[in-house]
């Protein structure tokens, strides 16, 4: 096949510093299991309907091992300079850089053919994908409903694209990452597959409940998407989410978020919840204070803010004691769980010094 800009796609090769991207061939399928492989079907390949197509086997140069298989084909239904890229990396080979590598490669390659734009999308919960697509310099554009196999039904995707014109560097991310943080009583860490069931029993319970600012109740389902997609949220630098552990038995006995209000001027918020059984032990006091500082000297927040119904005086409590300062009531700010509006307590916390 003829492609793009006069080349011939279909017979193209890419090299790069460990690997090399050759035609793919059709005894290639049975050894990636392309057809066959659950791990596999999120590598879908593209419209064979293509101007252009570049499908190819990932390779290792040194050895001729297959690790993958990528495709980049200009998209038929846009302008003829847009391309879309598709990478699948074996298991065994992953966390040793080789997604990056293939993505930065193809993108030159697609870019000294004339490609301007070359985009890839990410399931929502496919961290790695997101990782590789900014190591890779791509910028995240947004999010489409619906845009991916998922079994019988669809997902979301994340779109990132990366211009010809753009640097072929890693794109600067708003929160960097983070293991745990810990005081000896309490652990701070980013919430993960496992904490569902504490989290919907913290979000139930009745006092919880009481000071929501929806009337609508969190589902098991609604859980589990919010710790699936915990990652991307926290790679697009827009909230951090963690999880509040105690120490000594790795219980999850709540949460805690810090989320990017005013991202150009570093401002971020803080909030919090405790399940029942946790509460009066000072924990969330301690939570608190690890993150305040994790943002300040580690994520670059020039200032963190907080607010909480004037009637509750737990949190406010809470507040006060992880040394956040009062700056006023904002009249009828929050929403509550019966449908009305309650006036907010509004707090502020400083860097040291």
């Amino acid at each position: 096949m003829t492609g793009y800009a006069g080349v011939e796609w279909s017979s193209a090769q890419v090299e790069t510093p460990r690997l090399l991207l050759r035609p793919l061939h059709a005894q290639d399928a049975d050894e990636l299991l392309l057809a066959r492989s659950a791990e596999s079907r999120s590598w879908s390949g593209p419209d064979t309907a293509a101007v252009g197509l570049l499908r190819t086997a990932v390779t290792e140069r040194v050895t001729g091992r297959l690790v993958g298989a990528a495709d980049l084909c200009i998209d038929p239904g846009r302008a003829a300079t847009t391309a879309r890229l598709d990478v699948w990396i074996a298991g065994w080979a992953r966390r040793r850089g080789h997604g990056t590598e293939v993505v930065s490669g193809l993108c030159a390659w697609a870019f000294r053919q004339g490609v301007v734009r070359v985009e890839l999308l990410a399931g929502t919960a496919n961290e790695p994908a997101q990782r590789v697509a900014l190591a890779a310099g791509f910028r995240r554009e947004g999010q489409l409903r619906a845009a991916l196999p998922a079994g019988r039904t669809r997902s979301d995707a994340i779109v990132y694209g990366r211009l010809a014109t753009d640097p072929a560097l890693p794109v600067r991310r708003g929160l960097p990452d983070l293991g745990e943080l810990t005081d000896g009583v309490v652990t701070v860490r980013p919430v993960r597959p496992g904490d569902e069931a504490a989290l919907l029993d913290e979000r139930l319970d009745p006092e919880s409940q009481r000071w929501a600012t929806t009337t609508r109740l969190w589902t098991a389902a609604d859980v589990r998407v919010f710790v699936a997609q915990a990652q991307a949220a926290w790679l697009a630098g827009s909230e951090a989410r963690f999880a509040i552990v105690e120490a000594a038995t790795g219980v999850c006995a709540g949460s805690l978020g810090l989320r990017m209000t005013v991202p150009a001027f570093r401002i971020a918020e803080i909030g919090y919840g405790l399940r029942a059984d946790w509460r009066g032990r000072g924990l969330t006091t301690r939570a608190v204070r690890l993150v305040t500082d994790w943002a300040f000297f580690r994520a670059g927040i020039a200032r963190l803010e907080l607010g909480a119904a004037v009637d509750n005086a737990a949190s406010r409590r809470v507040a006060e004691r992880a040394g956040f300062r009062p700056e006023g009531v904002a009249r009828l700010r929050l929403p509550t769980s019966d449908g009305g509006r309650t006036d907010e307590a509004r707090y502020g916390l400083l860097p040291p010094g």
